[in-house]
C-alpha cells in the first residue's frame, strides 16, 4: 500500500519467525507487517514502562534510605566497611 512515510527494512531470521508464530492467534487476519509494527510500537511501551518503574522503585529506595525515620540500623551500616574484611 502506497504510504508518505518512509518504510524501514527487517531480515526474517528464525527469532522473528517464531516471534510472529507465537503471537498469530492474536492477530488473526492481519498482516504480517502490521503485526511487526503494532508489536514495535507495544514493545517500545513497554520498555518505556519498566524503565519509568525502574526509576520510581529507586525513588523509593533513595528515600528510605535517606529518611531519618527509616526502620535501617545505620550504626550497622556504617560500621559494615570497618568490619566487613575482618579475618
Amino acid at each position: 500500500m502506497p504510504t508518505k512515510h518512509p518504510r524501514i527494512a527487517i531480515t526474517r531470521d528464525p527469532e522473528l519467525d517464531a516471534a510472529l508464530a507465537s503471537v498469530r492467534s492474536e492477530f488473526v487476519g492481519v498482516a504480517e507487517a502490521r503485526i511487526v509494527r503494532d508489536l514495535a510500537i507495544r514493545g517500545a511501551e513497554a520498555l518505556a514502562a519498566d524503565e519509568e518503574k525502574r526509576r520510581a522503585l529507586i525513588e523509593g529506595l533513595v528515600a528510605w534510605s535517606t529518611s531519618p525515620d527509616s526502620p535501617m540500623d545505620r550504626e550497622a551500616l556504617d560500621s559494615v566497611k570497618r568490619t566487613a574484611w575482618r579475618t
